[in-house]
């Protein structure tokens, strides 16, 4: 009798390795990191979305920057007429300037952000046809 008992915690023993083990696997495969290709393959909605919110976000940009510039060119006009408040129209006039720097930067990143997308989307596109 004793021995039966034995047989059967070692079964139960080896069950629960590999079920351990199965669990591991699987849990790796489900958490596998994500690569720029691998997003396009699994949801290409998600992609399209990404695209979309990059436009979005360059448009806003372009309209703060359009913004900026229009303050900046108020403020030179002013610098130009004015004489009593120089110093202080100046220092306005950089701090927009280095903000108009910051957003024609930002600008780029997003500008190349959508080329990447949209070489990522035609990609696919060009995949699912010959599938």
């Amino acid at each position: 009798m004793f021995y039966l008992t034995l047989q059967i915690a070692f079964l139960l023993a080896v069950a629960v390795v590999i079920g351990l083990a199965m669990g591991w696997w699987v849990r790796g495969k489900m958490l596998q990191p994500s690569l720029p290709g691998n997003d396009l393959g699994e949801n290409p909605f998600d992609a399209r979305f990404r695209l979309e919110q990059c436009h979005r976000d360059n448009a806003a940009l372009r309209r703060d920057l359009k913004e900026t510039e229009e303050r900046a060119e108020k403020l030179n006009a002013r610098l130009e007429h004015g004489s009593k408040q120089d110093s202080d129209v100046l220092e306005r006039l950089e701090t927009y300037e280095i903000r108009v720097q910051a957003l024609m930067e930002d600008l780029q990143m997003r500008d190349d952000t959508i080329a990447v997308l949209e070489q990522e989307l035609e990609e696919f596109r060009i995949n699912n046809n010959k599938a």
